[in-house]
């Protein structure tokens, strides 16, 4: 199996994520921000990441990469659980594509070209304002467990990337909900993030990106 992908790139971050939770290699073919691979044009019309070619099949959004592999893969125990959990789970990384991504993307679009200094009030107070409430959301579907699932599970594999983004770019936890922290830094300690952290983060300075780390 081929993955290509851009590393700070949510979508397929959470991919490479799955990857490594489940054991599976992949050959890694990194792209940088704005470059136009030939052959991610030939096999996605739209020319976007991440692609992932597995003999004559090939993959272009992420959450049916996500699921494919939860099917070749069962074994990983990432999409696990009852239907009502499978389901739950499902909605989740819906919720993280959707919601959180649209909530997140202009202000992180934003910082990344023009630097945090440069980002308008009025987009930084809308944007921490929804945030706040996707923080306040999901930590009652968190509740008092360890991970969105009943383990880590693929709706992890999701989240972690857009909060680790949002503590780049200068968005942090709210104290009002520390089982979010404490599953923040349950997710960070996993070999897993290690093994796919960005080496950089556009627009972010060396110093700043270690500083998400530290919740």
């Amino acid at each position: 199996m081929k993955l290509y992908h851009r590393p700070d790139c949510p979508f397929c971050w959470k991919v490479r994520i799955f990857l490594k939770e489940a054991g599976i290699i992949v050959e890694e073919i990194p792209l940088a921000l704005g470059e136009k691979h030939p052959e991610v044009k030939r096999l996605n019309p739209n020319g976007t990441v991440p692609v992932l070619v597995d003999g004559e099949l090939t993959l272009v959004e992420s959450a049916v990469i996500m699921e494919y592999l939860a099917d070749k893969f069962p074994q990983s125990h990432l999409m696990a659980g009852s239907p009502a959990q499978k389901a739950r789970l499902r909605q989740l990384h819906s919720y993280s594509d959707t919601k959180v991504g649209k909530v997140l993307f202009p202000f992180i679009k934003q910082a990344r070209e023009g630097g945090l200094d440069q980002v308008p009030d009025d987009l930084r107070e809308s944007t921490v304002d929804a945030w706040f409430a996707i923080q306040k959301n999901l930590s009652v579907q968190l509740g008092e467990k360890e991970f969105f699932g009943p383990t880590f599970s693929g709706a992890d594999c999701a989240l972690i990337p857009r909060f680790t983004l949002a503590l780049a770019y200068g968005l942090p936890l709210d104290e009002a909900f520390p089982n979010l922290k404490n599953w923040f830094n349950r997710c960070v300690a996993r070999r897993s993030f290690a093994a796919t952290l960005p080496g950089k983060f556009p627009g972010v300075d060396e110093m700043i990106k270690w500083q998400i780390l530290q919740v």
